[in-house]
């Protein structure tokens, strides 16, 4: 028994590890392959620029560029743009800075350097792969379908997450974890082992009004019924076309207003973007969706575009056209020469398209699958590819919407230059005669594309500096110029390749913040491993504009403010010099006191006597160190004298001094507990007193309750301890020293007691 059990135990192991195994071999063959998933740059509103992982500056971003793993976008300030990445809506305001670190099938991880972003997901997210989004102090991880916004922060302020629907949550450097829910923000300060994290239960910020008109041209929110879930551009459809129903395709698109002589990708310009090659970015501002996935058909002498199927998961593909071109097509227009020719047309329905880039088979499925081709037709036309089998009028069927193209120079096609200004005249009885390539790629003006099928070429391994054709080998590298061509992964088809350093530099600089060295980037040499790698934090920068806005606290948060609130009535003794004894206000809640205090306050700027009596009078039960201050009776005159610098003192910086003297606080302490108890009876013995009296009585135990924070006050009432005798000569006043002396605590409102010294005074005078 345990010999059978241990080889069936061996036997499940082995199956597992086999599983494993063919997993990630798999895994391998398709993490080279180009990401089904892409960004879009939707919207520019001022100056925004772009740059990839490869170039050293900013240039202009130009709207429909894809955006993919180690592109960024700066927002100049009182610019707005935004970015669209599969139902996924991110907005960007003025001098924010956004970086693609990694956007594909598994993950999308956002990096914001700097400024604010408006983030919106219209689409159930998958709880294994979250956005994140990488801030100079923290990763913030949304885990659900939500309305968030994310400051970045600056060295002045802090890094802020509101949730307005959904859940997300902040890790910070340090490791700390804050989940925030809606309604709330969190807020993280610091860096470094400093670094603390908040909640604040308040209502995220609403975008700027500015983005308004935008959302009354698209709806994010309402995605076409007969589009796959997941595709990149869809927001702009219903803005500008209808949705018909047509009897060959089924519910297609079409645009409400075009341009004269307009044809699909007719409109805008070719640009080289990796890893996928040269790709097609339209100047119109729906032009993204129809020109990346489905189809284009002519159908009664109108262009409709025909959707993918609902029911397969899109994959983004960077032109869905074919090209005609090479030394057949520079022959037949009489075009020669470095310059030749180059043209595309759309590809229709039920027509496959080859990627030049990938030699993936199933790629090349996935590609295809929601295109409505027949799986013979797909596998057919993969062979010719792998053949290099080109469409020949009169040998082979031709495309149906090759008639359609569209031509250029060579020399426009490479530097991206406008293609409705650069396109050559064509009858659609010379474009039904040229060669079509077997790949979706642009041939190179002096290469044949009319290859021979069955040729076994295809074996040869791409290699950019492969010989060209046989045909025309020996002309072919002095007509070549400066148009660089490589080969392609499929086909091995000579084709336009990337243009050269001086070619690029023709691209307009942009303003944007310094970019960093990509060195780390390129030293890792795996693709993958860079996609995967997790990015460094940014640096905290200076702040930029105008500092964010305060966050108000909800009703929860309320109470705690009631608190500060009343201690605002404190500003009469900040007046006096004692701010301290502001927070033990807050708990009295002396509110009503506040008008008591109005009327002494322009006593001590004046000086006057008979006011300091009335207030002195009842400060005195306050003045709880006048009994300890009975040993210098002598010195009436010189009272006099200081008290008056006395009360001017705290408010420049006496402050500092009562926190120097640690007595004032073992007096607070036996007097915190008699303090309510008495304020009560002191008021009772006053009430004989004259009526003035009685306001500032009330003034004097209610400001007692909040002594007990402000212990360095009671400094300051040590000095006027030679005050309290003259006091003892009357008899009001040795009825008042009682009080007074458990009152110790009350002091921190040395407002108060800096007004009886001018009472006792006062008291002395009247008896002198």
């Amino acid at each position: 028994m345990g010999e059978a059990f241990g080889r069936t135990t061996m036997k499940l192991l082995a199956g597992v590890v086999g599983a494993s195994l063919i997993t990630c071999t798999v895994f391998a063959q398709t993490q080279n392959d180009p990401p089904g998933r892409v960004g879009r740059l939707a919207f520019v509103d001022g100056t925004v620029s772009f740059h990839d992982d490869e170039e050293n500056g900013w240039s202009k971003a130009i709207v429909n560029t894809p955006l993919t793993t180690g592109d960024a976008i700066w927002t100049e300030p009182n610019s707005r743009s935004e970015v669209s990445l599969a139902g996924t809506r991110i907005r960007m305001d003025g001098s924010t800075e956004l970086d693609m670190t990694q956007i594909d099938d598994r993950q999308v991880r956002l990096q914001l350097a700097q400024g604010r972003v408006d983030v919106k997901t219209t689409t159930q997210m998958d709880a294994t792969q979250p956005y994140e989004i990488v801030t100079p102090r923290g990763t913030i991880t949304l885990q659900q379908q939500g309305d968030y916004y994310v400051e970045a922060g600056s060295q002045e302020d802090p890094t802020r997450l509101g949730v307005r629907a959904g859940a997300a949550q902040i890790q910070g450097l340090n490791g700390q974890t804050l989940a925030v829910r809606p309604g709330e923000v969190g807020e993280v300060y610091g860096d470094g082992s400093s670094m603390q994290l908040k909640t604040v239960r308040a209502a995220p910020p609403a975008p700027a009004a500015s983005w308004a008109a935008r959302d009354k041209q698209v709806v994010y929110d309402q995605q076409p019924e007969d589009l796959p879930v997941g595709m990149t551009g869809y927001e702009d459809l219903n803005g500008y076309g209808d949705w018909v129903n047509d009897g060959s395709y089924g519910q297609v698109w079409v645009p409400r207003s075009t341009p004269a002589g307009w044809a699909p990708y007719r409109t805008g310009h070719w640009s080289y973007v990796k890893p996928w090659g040269w790709t097609w970015i339209d100047e119109q501002p729906w032009g993204f969706a129809p020109y990346h996935y489905g189809r284009w058909a002519n159908s009664n002498n109108r262009w409709v575009w025909v959707p993918p199927q609902r029911e397969q998961r899109p994959v983004y593909a960077p032109a869905l056209v074919a090209f005609v071109g090479g030394s057949e097509l520079a022959t037949q227009l009489g075009n020669q020469g470095r310059n030749g020719p180059v043209g595309w047309f759309p590809l229709a329905p039920r027509e496959a398209y080859v990627p030049p880039y990938s030699t993936n088979r199933d790629y090349y499925q996935r590609i295809n699958r929601a295109a409505r081709i027949q799986d013979r037709d797909l596998e057919d036309r993969w062979e010719r590819a792998q053949r290099r089998e080109a469409y020949v009028a009169g040998q082979n069927s031709v495309l149906a919407n090759q008639r359609f193209a569209t031509i250029v120079p060579s020399q426009a096609f490479v530097r991206s230059e406008p293609v409705q200004r650069a396109a050559l005249k064509v009858t659609a009885d010379q474009m039904a005669k040229a060669a079509v390539a077997p790949v979706s790629a642009p041939p190179a003006p002096t290469a044949s594309i009319a290859a021979v099928a069955g040729a076994k070429s295809a074996a040869k391994p791409a290699d950019d500096r492969s010989p060209p054709e046989p045909k025309g080998q020996a002309d072919a590298k002095a007509k070549a110029g400066d148009i660089a061509a490589s080969r392609t992964a499929v086909a091995d088809m000579q084709t336009l390749s990337k243009p050269k350093v001086a070619e690029t530099d023709r691209k307009a600089s942009a303003p944007g913040p310094k970019i960093a060295s990509t060195d780390s980037k390129a030293t890792t040499g795996d693709k993958a491993d860079t996609r995967t790698a997790k990015p460094a934090t940014p640096p905290l920068q200076p702040r930029q504009g105008a500092a964010p806005p305060t966050l108000k606290e909800t009703e929860k948060a309320a109470p705690e403010q009631a608190k500060q609130e009343p201690g605002k009535p404190e500003p009469g003794k900040q007046e006096s010099g004692k701010p301290p004894a502001a927070q033990p206000q807050k708990e009295a809640a002396p509110a009503p006191p506040k008008p008591a205090l109005a009327s002494p306050e322009p006593s001590p700027s004046k000086r006057d006597d008979t006011k300091r009596d009335d207030t002195k009078r009842d400060e005195p039960k306050q003045a709880a160190p006048s009994s300890e201050k009975t040993a210098e009776p002598q010195s009436r005159p010189e009272e006099r004298k200081q008290a008056a610098p006395d009360q001017q003192k705290p408010n420049v910086a006496p402050q500092p001094k009562q926190d120097e003297p640690k007595q004032a606080t073992p007096q607070r302490s036996p007097a915190a507990t008699p303090q309510p108890r008495q304020e009560e009876p002191r008021q009772a013995a006053p009430q004989p007193a004259p009526k003035p009296e009685a306001a500032p009585r009330q003034d004097g135990p209610r400001q007692a309750a909040p002594a007990p924070a402000p212990q360095p006050q009671q400094a300051q009432p040590q000095r006027q301890q030679p005050q309290p005798q003259p006091q003892q000569q009357g008899p009001k006043d040795r009825e008042t020293r009682a009080p007074a002396q458990q009152q110790i605590a009350q002091p921190p409102k040395a407002e108060p007691q800096q007004q009886q010294q001018p009472q006792r005074n006062n008291n002395k005078k009247d008896k002198d």
